[in-house]
């Protein structure tokens, strides 16, 4: 019993968590700087603390494991699966004849670590989690909008414009583009020197499909934080 005391206190200690942390960060850093050309001398100090750190990370799983009064319990909560996943992923034995590009990238999903390590980040997952039946169905009404305006487009505008109209799964595409707002007055001017009331069909979805949905999904993804600050 003592002994796991001790493992709890340092799990628990900010100190602790804050290497953590760190730890994470210098493991993105030496992800993001081995893409880039570098002295042979660099690599191998970069392989020597990818090691270290690998290391750290296995000794981390451990002291949480051991800190668990009832082990059992470790194994139900989702955020410790979470991170012994990422951290057998990123030990898995490669063999010598195995590329190294498959070592970096199971290494890179080591940053995805932060957000367990980061408390704020954590609420901001399990709110998103949560909020997946409302946003769901704040999508499918966004699809039925998208729906009928690409029927809409499909049928006005495939002869002016067969490239972006032609048939309906074309039509959507277009549509999703308009949707990001990334250059779509570049989709909506062709039309308009045709047609003049284009600009009514492309106003209304843009104020529809990308302003007030977008503020829903927003409102949805709000509500559920406060909700669950408030537990």
């Amino acid at each position: 019993m003592l002994r796991k005391d001790v493992f709890y206190k340092i799990k628990e200690h900010k100190l602790f968590q804050s290497i953590v942390i760190i730890a994470i960060i210098i493991s993105a850093f030496l992800i993001g700087a081995s893409t880039f050309e570098i002295s042979e001398t660099l690599v191998s100090v970069f392989l020597i603390v990818d090691i270290l750190i690998t290391l750290f990370f296995v000794i981390e799983i451990i002291i949480r494991f051991i800190a668990e009064p009832n082990k059992k319990d470790f194994f139900k909560n989702g955020w410790n699966i979470f991170d012994t996943f990422i951290v057998l992923v990123s030990i898995i034995p490669i063999g010598p004849n195995s590329s190294v590009l498959l070592l970096r990238l199971l290494r890179i999903f080591r940053v995805l670590r932060l957000i367990s390590a980061v408390p704020e980040l954590k609420e901001l997952i399990e709110a998103l989690f949560q909020s997946i039946k409302r946003v769901f169905y704040v999508a499918l009404l966004l699809f039925i909008i998208l729906y009928i305006y690409a029927s809409f487009g499909s049928i006005l505008f495939a002869e002016a414009d067969p490239e972006r109209w032609r048939d309906m799964g074309i039509s959507m595409i277009t549509l999703v583009q308009v949707l990001t707002l990334s250059s779509w007055e570049q989709v909506m001017l062709p039309l308009q020197k045709i047609y003049w009331w284009t600009w009514i069909y492309f106003y209304s979805f843009v104020a529809i499909g990308s302003i007030t949905i977008l503020n829903l999904i927003i409102a949805v993804l709000v509500d559920v934080v406060t909700n669950q600050k408030k537990r």
